[in-house]
């Protein structure tokens, strides 16, 4: 005898959970749980989106994008859609978009229960977008700053090179902060004959930099705070000011080393790499070693002189011409790269009348 299944007690066909049919039971169960319409809160300035615990920060990337409305909304959807089952997939489709209404089509592909086959859900939502300031542009606009990272160099001014790796770095490391310290943000940044001066929103960034400068130039490094008034609790407010002080030379500076001139080649948190213009060597110094204490600045690379090979013959001296006076000098033969051919340029340094010559590299 053939058991028939009972009816589904909605529309009469044949149940099979819960007394409803496959399509009922999905009706009476969604995937999801959304309303209509939404409020999308963003900042004009840089496209956060405001949720539910504070401001949804955006990479600057997605901020510049053309599709920013796509990842706001994503944001917003985020919060705003409750998922009744697990594993669903969602789809977001734009139907027409207005000055400051979006429509969109939201497709939820899942299964109402797992012995059911996955089915289709469509959800139309109208977003109604309005605008704001963030807490981060707000305080940034303001002139907010809670230290002062200044650069300077001993006796010295700035390099260019050295300029545009200091601004990378403080770059990199402002936006690598971006959404997670809501005050990472560089308020003003200003350049005098002394060096680049930043206000930056966040101490605990600029601490942060002034690690990372610190390494790599073997800076010297001074701070000290200043009283700026009291909170809401009566509590008093410091800004600090860090200043980084590089030494006096720089990469392709001349120190003298044991009192052996040496070109500086090289400069990281692990120390400097020199060239011994007596010893024609490499070799690696930091703050920690007793060559350190030895150090001492000699002669900008800017001293450095060009020459002409103009006699360069096996068995002989070198002859080379100074490219500004034209003066001969000779030099061991041995000095010279047999790859170096007569008309090729180098570079010397004269100190005390004496020469030495530059490394090719």
């Amino acid at each position: 005898m053939v058991q028939l299944k009972p009816p589904c007690y909605q529309c009469g066909k044949p149940a099979v959970l819960d007394g409803l049919c496959a399509d009922c039971y999905d009706k009476e169960h969604p995937l999801i749980e959304v309303k209509s319409p939404l409020t999308l809160l963003s900042c004009k300035r840089c496209g956060s989106v405001k949720i539910p615990g504070g401001w949804r920060k955006l990479s600057p990337e997605e901020s510049e994008s053309n599709d920013l409305w796509l990842r706001q909304v994503d944001l917003l959807l985020d919060t705003e859609i409750k998922p009744l089952v697990p594993e669903i997939d969602i789809e977001i489709e734009e139907e027409n978009r207005l000055d400051r209404v979006l429509y969109i089509i939201l497709r939820v592909l899942g299964k109402s229960h797992d012995t059911l086959p996955p089915h289709e859900e469509q959800y139309n939502i109208e977003v109604r977008f309005s605008y704001g300031t963030c807490d981060t542009c707000g305080m940034q606009s303001g002139g907010y700053y809670e230290a002062t990272l200044q650069i300077r160099a001993d006796g010295r001014q700035l390099t260019e090179e050295e300029e545009d790796d200091i601004v990378r770095i403080v770059t990199e490391m402002t936006v690598a902060e971006y959404g997670v310290d809501q005050k990472a943000f560089v308020t003003k940044v200003s350049t005098d004959k002394y060096g680049i001066n930043f206000q930056l929103g966040s101490e605990h960034l600029c601490r942060s930099i002034a690690d990372v400068l610190e390494s790599r130039y073997l800076a010297q490094r001074k701070q000290n705070y200043k009283l700026v008034g009291q909170d809401k609790g009566g509590k008093d407010k410091f800004r600090i000011t860090i200043l980084i002080r590089l030494n006096r030379f720089g990469i392709g500076d001349f120190v003298n080393v044991l009192e052996n001139p040496c070109q500086v080649m090289a400069m990281s948190k692990s120390g400097l790499t020199c060239y011994d213009l007596v010893q024609r060597q490499r070799f690696t110094i930091n703050p920690k070693s007793s060559k350190w204490r030895t150090l001492e600045y000699l002669a900008s690379k800017d001293d450095r002189r060009e020459f002409m090979v103009t006699t360069h013959v096996y068995g002989q001296p070198v002859q080379l011409m100074d490219s500004v006076t034209f003066e001969i000098t000779e030099i061991d033969e041995s000095l010279l790269d047999d790859t170096i051919e007569t008309g090729a340029t180098v570079y010397g340094l004269i100190i005390n009348e004496k020469f030495y010559l530059l490394p090719t590299q």
